[in-house]
Order: structure tokens, then C-alpha cells, then sequence
């Protein structure tokens, strides 16, 4: 069994960039998806969907997990099967086929996602340090290393079933790497204390979560697509503007959590949201490639802090809350999609834009949730900090 040498910290940063490098290679290899299966905007807005769908209904069976298994072991199993499922989904028939797929790749990888995240709640809990949105940055990381190469291969012709396998594998060695290199979680006396908080305070994080995932989803689902469509963009270089949009993110994410113990989480959300909001509005009204591709990368840089601090409060909540709050979070991948799709099929690919411009405002509105348990989440670091 492999284990890392490095300790807990560097199984945390690799965990996250093989959960970054997952996500990428189903978008930045999009125009293969359309031709493999015959897809329109509409079924990609489905094909979307499903795995939104997936992450949703995993809730009941992440929290059950969670607090039967731990989040070490539940790394190590849902790890394995997500590799191979992803492996799995180039070789299933028609588009049912794909719906199921990416359902089941939701579900596994929500997971996994718990899994990891709670484990680094917990590692900022016992160290008494803020390290969030660093370790979510190399997700990006991740991402912008699987966006670039699985651009390369696209451009070299390299097979879709080839490019798969070979992620699932690689994504499956490093979560079972991860998991066997991980503490499990302290119990008892040894256990962190916890912040109790009102539901509203749990369903106002999970709402903005919403919203977040809802708006990098969608540039996710949408950039290569509206840079070949719209844009006429070649397949190849269609996958830069997730690869700068991811880039962004990363760099934003290294410098989050100086930025937000400096100048407060709700302040750098909201300014951040505003910025998304005018950068993807000036793109859709331009309709110039580079216009385009520096907004993708300013939407990166303006929602970077956001789903640090989401997880770094919801895991001082709790696990069951941290579930709670991904599984509402997971919303944004259901309803995100099918929104989008609707709005490129009736209306225009530039109209996507316009309606990511607006999810954007609303984040912006709704960070003010972070006033609150920000100031609650402050008090269980200073009560537990020894």
C-alpha cells in the first residue's frame, strides 16, 4: 500500500489537486463528449445535470458514511471506485449511458469531496492556523495541470477512453495514498469543540455555496464551449479558458487566507462577486476572444475565497454539517446546468454569460451570511487554540 513520506499536510495538497485534475478532463474535453455521444447544447446541459444530481442525493449517503466510516476510510473507498468509474463512463452506450456515468461520478466524488475537506477542517482545528484556501488551491492546480495536457492530447488525437482510464487510475492511487497517510478523526476527550449554530446559520452558508457552485459550474460546463462555439475558438485552444479561469482561482486561493484574516471573509466574498459580475458582463457585450479570456481568469481570481472559507467554517460546525452544507451546495451543480443550458438553447451562448454576470450579484448580496458565522467561527479558533 503506498503511503506518502511527507505526512498529513502533503496527502491533503495531493488529494485536492487529483480531485482538481477529476473535474477537469470532463470539461476540458467537451467538444469529444458532443461528437461521441451526438450532443446538442441541451444534452450537455443534462449530461450537466445528472452529475448535480448525483452530488445532491449523495447527502443522506455521505452523512451515514461519515459518521460510520470517518473520513480517512471514506476517502480511501470512494477514492478507488471514482477512478474506476470515471475510467468506466467513456465506454457506456448513448446518452442514457452518460447520464448514468456522470450521476454515479457525482455521487462518488461528493464523497470524496466530504472526505477531504472535513479532514482538512480538522487539520486547521488542531493546528490552530488558517490553510483553507491554500490547500484548495492546488484543486486548481490540479485542474490547470489536467486542463493543459488534456489540451495537448486532444491536439496529439490521443482516445478519450485512453485519457480517462489513465486519470482514474492516477486519481485512484493518490486518494488511497492520501487516505493511508491521514490521522483518523480525534474522538472524545481529544475531539475539537464545536460551534453550535442556528439553522438559519447553516442554510444561509449552504445558500451562498449554492450560488458559488452555480457560477463555477457554469464557467466550468460553459468556457470551452462558448470560446468554440461563440467565439470560434479551435478545440484546442478552446480548453485555455478553463485553464486560465482554474490558473486564477489557484493563485487567488494561495493568497485567500492572508487576505481574509486582513480584511475579513465577507468584505474579500462580496468585492471578489462584484468583480465576477462586471468582468463576465463586459465579455457577453464585447464578444472579442481576449475580452473573454481575461474575464474567465478575473471570475477565478473574484470567487477564489469563497469556497475556503464555506468549508473552513462548515468543518468547525461539524461533519454532519459539513455534509449538510456540501449536499446544499451540490445544488448549484443541478440546477446550474440545466439553467444554462435552457437560457444557450433559447437564447444565445453570450446570454450564458449574462446570467453567470447575475449569479455573480447575488453572491455578492448574499456574503453578508458570513458576517455572522465568520464572528462564531472566530470564537471556536480562539477557544480551542492552546
Amino acid at each position: 500500500m503506498l503511503k506518502f513520506l511527507a505526512g498529513p499536510l502533503w496527502a491533503l495538497v495531493t488529494g485536492f489537486a487529483a480531485l482538481g485534475g477529476v473535474g477537469s478532463v470532463l470539461m476540458t474535453r467537451q467538444p469529444e463528449f458532443y461528437h461521441r455521444w451526438g450532443l446538442d447544447n441541451a444534452e450537455w446541459g443534462w449530461a450537466l445535470f445528472a452529475g448535480g444530481l448525483g452530488g445532491v442525493l449523495a447527502y443522506p449517503l455521505n452523512r451515514w458514511l461519515l459518521a460510520r466510516w470517518g473520513s480517512r476510510v471514506m476517502l480511501h473507498r470512494f477514492g478507488t471506485v471514482g477512478g474506476i468509474a470515471l475510467a468506466a463512463i467513456p465506454w457506456l452506450p448513448g446518452l442514457p449511458g452518460l447520464l448514468a456515468g456522470l450521476f454515479a461520478q457525482g455521487v462518488i466524488y461528493n464523497g470524496v469531496s466530504v472526505a477531504i475537506n472535513q479532514q482538512a477542517a480538522q487539520w486547521e482545528l488542531h493546528r490552530g492556523t488558517r490553510m483553507m484556501g491554500r490547500l484548495h488551491a492546488t484543486f486548481f492546480i490540479g485542474s490547470v495541470l489536467s486542463a493543459f495536457i488534456s489540451s495537448l492530447l486532444a491536439a496529439l488525437s490521443v482516445s478519450l477512453p485512453l485519457h480517462m482510464a489513465a486519470v482514474g487510475l492516477v486519481a485512484a492511487l493518490i486518494h488511497r495514498a492520501a487516505a493511508v497517510t491521514l490521522e483518523a478523526e480525534a474522538t472524545g476527550s481529544r475531539a475539537p469543540v464545536a460551534v453550535h449554530h442556528a439553522p438559519d446559520s447553516w442554510l444561509g452558508l449552504g445558500l451562498l455555496f449554492c450560488w458559488c457552485t452555480v457560477l463555477e459550474s457554469g464557467v466550468m460546463g460553459w468556457a470551452s464551449v462558448y470560446l468554440n462555439q461563440s467565439l470560434k475558438a479551435s478545440e484546442s485552444l478552446s480548453g485555455i479558458g478553463l485553464a486560465l479561469f482554474s490558473g486564477a482561482m489557484a493563485v487567488g486561493r494561495l493568497f485567500s487566507d492572508g487576505l481574509v484574516t486582513r480584511h475579513g471573509a465577507q468584505r474579500i466574498v462580496r468585492t471578489g462577486a462584484i468583480a465576477c459580475a462586471i468582468s463576465l458582463a463586459l465579455a457577453a457585450w464585447l464578444h472579442q476572444l481576449p475580452v473573454a479570456l481575461l474575464a474567465f481568469a478575473v471570475t477565478g481570481l473574484g470567487l477564489a475565497a469563497a469556497a475556503p472559507v464555506i468549508f473552513s467554517v462548515a468543518g468547525r460546525m461539524g461533519g454532519e454539517a459539513l455534509a449538510l452544507i456540501a449536499g446544499l451546495g451540490a445544488l448549484g451543480g443541478l440546477v446550474g446546468p440545466v439553467l444554462l443550458g435552457r437560457v444557450a438553447s433559447f437564447g444565445s451562448l453570450d446570454a450564458v454569460l449574462l446570467t453567470l454576470a447575475l449569479v455573480s450579484t447575488i453572491i455578492a448580496w448574499q456574503s453578508q451570511v458570513l458576517g455572522d458565522v465568520g464572528a462564531k467561527a472566530a470564537a471556536l479558533s480562539a477557544a480551542t487554540r492552546p
